[in-house]
């Protein structure tokens, strides 16, 4: 149902977005990860049977785990998917924690920003990339459904985003009126007071060196 969905004009700008894909990391994979966390790579668009996929990943796990951190990097995807999504992580969120990620570099834009407002912890880079616009009933136009538009803000603001951040969105257009608002990580948190990023993540990762100290390179 992309044709309901606020990413439809995200179709339209990223017309090599792919299928969604869900990848599953445990410490087995990555010794980083804490043993009680299953990290849930979410990448691509948001489409069925992603819902499913979750609850059947989770399932799993459950016995094991008490954390899941979903790490996303999406354009968005279809409306009625992200419904269901948003039940499926809140019947999680029952028995374990739920806390999401969008790195550094990473994009969350329209419906992944309902899925990211889902967690309890809510991390994401100054650097990361956030697309908002309104929702189009389907790809022949870009102009908004103010009745599908309001579906999407009840969802960020059941989630605690900030009702003037919401009221700003509609007050200026940007959801009511063709076009797309892009925003960094860092303006979320310090322009907007969205309150959709809880914690900035650092802006130094830093590396091992590569090759190791010591080891022989190629000029040697």
């Amino acid at each position: 149902m992309l044709a309901v969905a606020l990413a439809l004009g995200l179709v339209q700008m990223t017309p090599s977005a792919v299928h969604a894909g869900i990848e599953p990391l445990t410490s087995a994979e990555n010794p980083t990860i804490p043993s009680d966390t299953v990290v849930i790579r979410l990448t691509g668009m948001i489409e069925p049977p992603m819902a499913k996929e979750l609850e059947a990943i989770w399932t799993g796990f459950s016995a094991s785990h008490g954390r899941m951190l979903i790490d996303l990097d999406s354009p968005g995807g279809s409306f009625t998917e992200t419904e269901a999504l948003i039940d499926a992580i809140a019947n999680i969120r029952e028995g374990a924690r739920v806390d999401t990620l969008v790195r550094h570099g990473a994009m969350c834009a329209s419906a992944c920003i309902a899925v990211f407002v889902q967690g309890e912890d809510r991390a994401a880079g100054g650097a990361s990339v956030w697309l908002i616009h309104g929702a189009c009933r389907d790809r022949a136009t870009n102009v908004p459904s103010l009745a599908l538009t309001d579906l999407y803000l009840d969802m960020l603001r059941d989630a605690g985003v900030s009702e003037a951040f919401l009221c700003e969105l509609v007050a200026k257009g940007y959801v009511t009126t063709p076009g797309k608002l892009w925003i960094s990580g860092y303006e979320l948190v310090h322009v907007y007071h969205a309150n959709i990023i809880t914690r900035l993540l650092e802006p130094w990762r830093p590396e091992p060196p590569w090759p190791p100290i010591g080891a022989p390179t190629a000029s040697q």
